[in-house]
């Protein structure tokens, strides 16, 4: 007969990626509330620009040395940690199963597993990595081009990408939860971003309740310019994708999140949250849209789940 010791040790690794509603209401009622308003709320996804191609985009992240079947699209992004233990050996494995891919523009960032990415950590003999057709973003931008006869115009769409999270054990690109102007001061995120890819996630953002950077999230209210998509990963148990409206709405949200704001919190977000309904029903909503998505590919208590890479068009 197992020993209690054991069965709990069972029971904890087999528990659940994600708790139900009630498990979440139970144990948190006013955020579980505050998440289900955010999703009621939701705005639609931001429209092409008039005249513009349609772009598709296959997001990934945290393959962790798999190689999933990947669908096609225009861009492929992989939002950091490709691999596992972050040999120069596993990076190379990764960046031909990447280059073999069909899309035509391909962007990578590094995740906190990249270790022989990091110029800041001790190798022996750090690599001289051949990217092939991949683009790699490491807190630089890049500007892709597309053209389409059907709709007679060119699209330019600018990009940018940053590996750093904060730090948690002894990984890559990781900075101090105390360098509280790290993203204003070390990321220099361009004014005219359409598209950001970081390893983790803004601070209440598809980051299972809490578990992505306030600072990160700060700088992305900063922005003049606010990018229609954000992709990251990191935080496995947040797969998805979720729209972010930058209104009042969205600032009650994210402070009952921070605990800051209580059942008056939630009052707010539903006077709010119709009156961002309405505006968006009538077309009079201006304070744009980006949409989040978590790309995580592995997923589960010991990475034993294995995700699909999501689509987004643009």
């Amino acid at each position: 007969m197992p020993s209690s010791r054991a069965s709990g040790l069972e029971a904890l690794l087999n528990r659940p990626e994600q708790k139900s509603f009630l498990q979440r209401f139970l144990r948190s009622p006013i955020k579980s509330t505050a998440q289900l308003l955010h999703r009621t709320f939701a705005l639609p996804p931001p429209n092409s620009p008039k005249n513009s191609p349609p772009i598709h985009i296959v997001c990934i992240s945290d393959t962790h040395n798999t190689q999933p079947r990947l669908p096609d699209g225009d861009i492929l992004i992989h939002a950091g940690d490709l691999t596992q233990s972050g040999t120069p050996q596993e990076l190379s494995t990764q960046i031909e199963w990447l280059h073999a891919q069909p899309h035509r523009h391909k962007i990578v960032i590094a995740g906190n597993h990249e270790l022989c990415l990091d110029n800041q950590k001790p190798t022996k003999n750090p690599p001289s990595v051949d990217w092939k057709s991949i683009t790699y973003l490491g807190n630089t931008a890049t500007e892709l081009e597309f053209r389409d006869d059907s709709h007679k115009g060119m699209r330019r769409v600018k990009v940018f990408g940053s590996p750093w999270t904060p730090k948690h054990g002894n990984w890559a690109f990781q900075y101090m939860r105390t360098e509280v102007e790290f993203w204003e001061r070390t990321v220099d995120v361009p004014r005219e971003t359409d598209i950001l890819v970081t390893h983790g996630p803004p601070r209440g953002h598809l980051d299972v309740g809490g578990l992505g950077c306030p600072l990160l999230l700060r700088r992305l209210w900063g922005l003049e310019g606010r990018p229609r998509l954000h992709v990251f990963g990191h935080v496995h148990g947040g797969y998805g994708v979720a729209m972010a409206g930058w209104d009042s709405f969205q600032r009650v949200y994210e402070g009952v999140m921070e605990g800051t704001e209580g059942v008056v919190g939630l009052v707010k977000m539903l006077g709010f949250g119709v009156w961002r309904a309405l505006n968006a029903y009538f077309g009079k909503y201006e304070q744009g849209v980006t949409v989040m998505v978590n790309a995580a590919v592995v997923g589960g208590v010991r990475d034993e789940k294995r995700r699909e890479a999501l689509c987004i068009t643009l």
